[in-house]
């Protein structure tokens, strides 16, 4: 399918509430979330784990680490939405929540909603992908699969 694309990153030793991702759509462009995961890579150990998708009212400037998406077609253009993950400093402010779920750490949190359930992202916006729950410390792989309308 022509203009999808996944973001995905590793965050080492991951113990703090924060946002993980966070993606800002185009100007001409509204972004559609196909899925969002964030999966366990090194803790035995189960705890409970919190994960929220919000609108983000203000973004600042935010210390995070940027993303280059990849195009799921050999042949796309490269994806025209900003992705940056680990916010470490300047945290957004956060508007409505759109969906925040509990997830057991060992099996991950997934956001795999049927195609009349996701979340469409309106040109220029953005949307943050937060850890809500102060985790025990892990290290996280977190993906992020978009499709760029228009």
């Amino acid at each position: 399918m022509r203009g999808v694309y996944t973001a995905a990153t590793k965050i080492s030793g991951l113990n703090a509430s924060k946002t993980l991702m966070y993606l800002t759509a185009p100007a001409g462009k509204p972004v559609e979330i196909m899925s969002f995961s964030v999966t366990n890579e090194s803790n035995a150990t189960n705890f409970q784990m919190q994960v929220a998708i919000a609108n983000i009212s203000s973004l600042g400037t935010p210390t995070a680490t940027t993303v280059t998406p990849t195009p799921h077609e050999a042949g796309d253009q490269a994806a025209s939405s900003a992705v940056k993950a680990n916010v470490t400093a300047s945290e957004p402010t956060y508007g409505t929540t759109i969906t925040q779920e509990g997830a057991a750490s060992l099996n991950g949190y997934r956001h795999e909603p049927y195609p009349d359930e996701r979340i469409l992202i309106p040109a220029g916006a953005s949307v943050g992908f937060r850890m809500i729950t102060t985790p025990t410390s892990f290290d996280c792989d977190v993906r992020l699969t978009f499709r760029e309308i228009g």
